[in-house]
């Protein structure tokens, strides 16, 4: 049931008719841009983060630890066929250091296993071209899935091409360390120029010379909170990444969930100063290489996570119109009567999906038995499909949509911090495992070394 006492006329009120998050996002796309951890633009968007959170009364604190930062270099890569054309690419995060390679390439489809599988000796010592896709009915694979796939079936590097037309390479990690062979993003047009050359027997190679570099860094989570009155040893939790890749100003990937949280902290630090739990503000360091800061605040809490009532996780989050709550295979109560109020923006009750995914992150918090909630949203203005390009911009972000997330998301966090009893219990580790199993996810997670 809905907590008594929280004014949820009131918060919606502070978060549409007093919202600043959209011109904070405007100063951090236009002043600092693209902000790959451990960079000098990080760190600057850490102290706009403190600063911003100072500005409502709370007090910041930083998480520091250190990574292995990858800077982007310099890159060309070239298809030398019957008419030899460079090629419209981008370096992965975590791409070597250093790569001059001349290779044969071979279309891989989705480079899926059984796509390599396939093609057995062909792949070896060759490039892996392959989409961002999978066969329908199979579970997405990230680009490091993929890279890996290459790399054990003895491919010579990948080159995966972009969903989005446009000339719109895509960057991302491809491997938690130093990849063991370059991934490369390419247009969609060059990856289909390639396809249609290789169908009709031309026999291709591409070129790449390749410089990168990978240093030492400190990066920092920030965080604030507002102290609980009855059980401050519990918590509801909100984060978002802060980090972004560099082509693009990282607007929607992830200036827009950071936006969220920090207008959230805003709006409770105003209208919900003494709440009966703590409430938890987090602005994440280096999700985009390898979900790094929340692993670190994770382990950093590792014994407080059981008194962890809630963790939301804003990641281009678009307009809201639902819940998504890993594990649950029904809307709980709470939850539905939260969209039931809140459906004049947009919520529906119907509107859920309890599939448990991976890749953000809720995901260290998730595996540990935390109950994790989300926000269904439909991104405006093209954000999704400028992921990872050039094309990330602030002008992509809908004002409304924003105002909007952060509306429901400051109501949500009300709810579960004023509850009588917990709304989502913890999940024992048989939970945990049954839940990413039937989510298809446990080759995923192998990935990255999790074994059940």
């Amino acid at each position: 049931m809905l907590p008594e006492g929280i004014d949820l006329d009131r918060l919606v009120a502070s978060a549409l008719l007093r919202n600043e998050s959209y011109e904070r996002l405007r100063w951090l796309c236009d002043n600092v841009g693209g902000r790959v951890a451990g960079s000098p633009a990080g760190e600057a968007a850490e102290q706009w983060a403190a600063e911003a959170l100072r500005s409502f009364g709370l007090e910041p604190t930083f998480e520091p630890f250190e990574i292995d930062a990858w800077e982007r270099g310099d890159l060309e890569a070239v298809a030398l066929g019957p008419a030899p054309w460079r090629l419209c690419a981008l370096a992965h995060g975590n791409s070597p250091q250093r790569a001059s390679l001349t290779a044969e390439v071979v279309d891989a489809g989705h480079g899926e296993r059984p796509d390599l599988e396939r093609l057995t000796e062909r792949v070896r010592g060759r490039w892996v071209l392959c989409d961002e896709g999978v066969a329908p009915g199979h579970r997405p694979l990230h680009r490091s899935e993929k890279l890996a796939l290459a790399a054990e079936f003895g491919a010579a590097g990948l080159l995966l091409y972009s969903s989005a037309p446009g000339n719109l390479p895509r960057t991302g990690m491809c491997a938690e360390r130093e990849a063991p062979i370059p991934g490369i993003g390419i247009s969609q047009e060059d990856g289909a120029r390639l396809k249609r050359l290789l169908a009709s027997g031309v026999t291709l190679s591409v070129k790449v010379e390749m410089s990168n570099r990978i240093r030492r860094a400190t990066v920092r989570n920030v965080i604030a909170e507002i102290p609980g009155t009855e059980r401050p040893e519990e918590v509801v939790l909100a984060g978002a990444h802060l980090d972004s890749w560099d082509p693009s100003q990282g607007a929607t990937d992830n200036g827009l969930g950071s936006a969220i949280v920090l207008d959230l902290a805003r709006v409770l630090a105003q209208n919900l100063p003494t709440p009966r739990r703590t409430l938890r503000f987090a602005l994440w360091a280096a999700e985009e290489v390898g979900l790094l800061g929340s692993k670190h605040h994770a382990r950093l809490h590792a014994a407080e996570l059981p008194n962890y009532a809630a963790v939301l996780n804003f990641d281009m989050t678009g307009t809201p119109h639902g819940y998504w709550i890993p594990g649950e295979s029904e809307l709980p109560p709470l939850f539905r009567q939260l969209a039931e109020r809140l459906d004049g923006l947009g919520m529906d009750p119907d509107s859920f999906d309890g599939k448990a995914g991976l890749h953000s992150d809720h995901q260290p918090f998730m595996l540990e038995g935390v109950p994790v909630v989300g926000l269904l949203g439909r991104l405006e203005g093209q954000g999704g499909h400028y992921y990872h390009a050039v094309g990330d911009t602030f002008e992509k972000v809908s004002k409304p949509g924003l105002c909007r997330a952060v509306a429901v998301g400051a109501c949500t966090m009300a709810a579960l911090a004023e509850s009588e009893r917990r709304p989502l219990e913890h999940r024992t580790r048989e939970r945990v495992v049954r839940m990413v199993t039937d989510a298809d996810l446990l080759e995923a997670l192998a990935v990255e070394g999790w074994r059940p």
